[in-house]
Parts: C-alpha cells; sequence; structure tokens
C-alpha cells in the first residue's frame, strides 16, 4: 500500500469520526497500519487475533468511542463468530477495512479460496459492504459505511481490493 493511500484511509476515517481503531498487521496493510499508530486523533490498538480486536472494539464502543477493524479477508472470516456475537447480535457497531486477496490473477490457491468465501460470508451474515478498488473510491466509503454502521447499530464493511492497497 502506498503512504498516499494510507494517509487517505486515515483522513477518511477521521473526517467519518472514526476515533479508535483496531489492527492486525499484515505486508498488504503494512502501511496503513503505520500511518494509524502514528496520528494522535486515532487510538491505535494492535492485536494479535482478529476476533480478539472485534472484542476490543466492541468495547471502545460501550466506553463511547467511535471504532474500526482493519484486517485482511482471511481474518474477517476467522472473526464471523465473534462478530456474530459481540457486534450483530448486540447492536455495536464497527467498521470493517478488510483487505482483499484472492482476486483475479492470484497466484496463491489458499487466497484464492479465501477471496472466494469473502463477499458470500459478508452476504450470509447481512453485513452491509463496499468494494474499492480506485483512490477516490476511498473517501465516500469510509463516509457512507460509517454512517451506516451507527444509524444502523450494525457492523459495516470496506473491502480493499488489490489496487486500493497498491
Amino acid at each position: 500500500m502506498k503512504r498516499e493511500v494510507a494517509a487517505e484511509i486515515v483522513d477518511s476515517l477521521k473526517e467519518a469520526g472514526v476515533d479508535f481503531v483496531a489492527t492486525l498487521t499484515e505486508a498488504n496493510l503494512h502501511d496503513l497500519v503505520i500511518a494509524l499508530g502514528e496520528d494522535p486523533a486515532i487510538h491505535h490498538v494492535p492485536v494479535t487475533r482478529e476476533e480478539e480486536g472485534i472484542g476490543v472494539c466492541a468495547g471502545a464502543y460501550l466506553g463511547g468511542k467511535k471504532p474500526a477493524m482493519v484486517m485482511m479477508n482471511a481474518g474477517f472470516l476467522l472473526s464471523a463468530n465473534a462478530i456474530a456475537t459481540v457486534c450483530i447480535h448486540p447492536g455495536i457497531p464497527v467498521l470493517m477495512l478488510i483487505g482483499h486477496s484472492g482476486g483475479v490473477g492470484e497466484e496463491n490457491a489458499g487466497h484464492a479460496t479465501v477471496g472466494a468465501l469473502t463477499e458470500p460470508v459478508l452476504q450470509a451474515m447481512h453485513i452491509v459492504y463496499e468494494k474499492v478498488g480506485r483512490f477516490e473510491e476511498i473517501r465516500p466509503a469510509v463516509r457512507d459505511s460509517q454512517t451506516l454502521a451507527r444509524s444502523s447499530r450494525r457492523p459495516t464493511a470496506i473491502v480493499l481490493n488489490k489496487q486500493a492497497l497498491r
């Protein structure tokens, strides 16, 4: 991910009112995680597992914060139970920024499988999501997804494809 893309995401999160972000670092998200950690306006909490991050975000919301979770799509799949029980059932809004691997041109068979499952699982969980593939789509997607998360009291997601991560 280019630093300009990371900066755009951080600025968009702040503009949308997000003040707390849990992250699980991964090579594709490294620059974003660094940018979040360097911004004093956002309370950044690195986590060791995605479902831990979902729980931390839920607690932050209950403490008055407006949380977001940054993870890759494999981590989203791993955290589906936590999202359902900790966020969807009790009505806790968490904006999820999900880096997507496994799309067209993927050479890793495991990533291809995860990529094929991401959208069907989002749909099965009734999580409204937006796919972002271009720089200019980032800001409106963050704004609109955060607005919906707050108004519906449900998690929402932005799926960032490889083009958005570069």
